[in-house]
């Protein structure tokens, strides 16, 4: 029996220039990340004064929602630090979880402090607050602006990293957020009809709950090892069945570390001893290039061995 362990060195001519790669990568997405958070933060001061000065729930909501993207920026920052840390003993795949587990606080957190506007939402339907309608359009207006910057700063890298796309989900959201707050103002200026602004208030609010639901859904699926998106099984299980001298495939196993970082395990039949170490460099390189798969782990086997896991050492 033999052990094949991550090889992906092998099949990357330039493994060096890789992992400068990487790191160089880490250090743009911080850079993003910090600048859009001092954008947030400030803009958020902006909000919290003027949704209490022209008495607007629909700033007020949104600078809620700019208070969660700053700490999810905050948040982002750290967990990209500690994903940057290289393994030790005690985690020996690193800190590379800690973005999933930020984008988890993120929606979570969102999620929390939606419930407590939702609260005053209600008690605005039963009795409605005059607004300062010019005003609230000046600010939402100044705010579009800073979402705008946020946005175009951190969509360059959102398909690429959970955590930036976590961060660029709620800035879509506070986009949304300040235009419909615009919309309310100009309703309210142009009519005097003050429930505008907590239906607007509402709005945000639910578009809130549905964006951090999806990234809710995202990280609680690779906190539970789910396969990663894009990476078809029964392909994956077919190609490796094709390396010359694989007979049979199993315990396959495929999981996400975080995004980007794929990983994955299984069990190789080769019953031509010969053959073995071939077989081995293939499929390590075959599911690194054709999958994207960074960190391999292959146990090859001459004859199928029969509940192959750990349960058979008890017998």
């Amino acid at each position: 029996m033999d052990h094949g362990h991550d090889h992906s060195h092998e099949c990357a001519p330039d493994h060096d220039h890789g992992h400068a790669h990487g790191h160089h990568h880490g250090a743009v997405h911080r850079k993003a990340i910090t600048t859009a958070f001092y954008i947030t933060a400030g803009f958020m001061v902006v909000e919290v004064v003027g949704g209490l000065l022209t008495g607007s729930m629909a700033l007020l909501s949104d600078s809620m929602h700019m208070l969660t993207d700053a700490a999810a920026l905050g948040m982002s920052f750290f967990a990209s630090r500690l994903a940057a840390l290289k393994p030790d003993s005690a985690r020996t795949y690193g800190y590379r979880r800690a973005e999933v587990v930020a984008a988890l606080a993120n929606a979570m957190l969102l999620w929390i402090l939606t419930g407590y506007m939702m609260r005053e939402i209600y008690e605005r339907f039963h009795t409605p607050v005059q607004v300062l309608s010019g005003p609230m359009l000046v600010i939402a207006f100044i705010g579009l602006l800073a979402n705008l910057a946020c946005a175009w700063i951190l969509h360059a890298h959102s398909e690429e990293n959970i955590n930036i796309r976590g961060a660029f989900l709620h800035v879509l959201g506070d986009l949304a957020g300040s235009v419909a707050a615009i919309v309310a103002g100009a309703v309210i200026y142009f009519t005097g009809w003050n429930p505008a602004d907590t239906i607007v208030s509402l709005l945000i609010n639910l578009l809130i709950l549905y964006s951090s639901g999806r990234l809710l859904a995202e990280a609680f699926h690779i906190l539970m090892e789910g396969a990663p998106k894009g990476i078809p099984l029964k392909a994956l299980e077919r190609d490796l069945k094709a390396v010359d001298g694989v007979s049979d495939v199993h315990e396959l196993h495929v999981w996400s570390l975080s995004s980007g970082f794929n990983a994955l395990s299984a069990h190789l039949v080769v019953k031509d001893p010969a053959k073995q170490q071939a077989a081995l460099k293939a499929a390590t390189c075959g599911v690194a290039g054709a999958y994207g798969i960074r960190h391999s782990v292959f146990q090859v086997e001459s004859e199928p061995v029969e509940n192959s896991s750990c349960d058979i050492c008890a017998h």
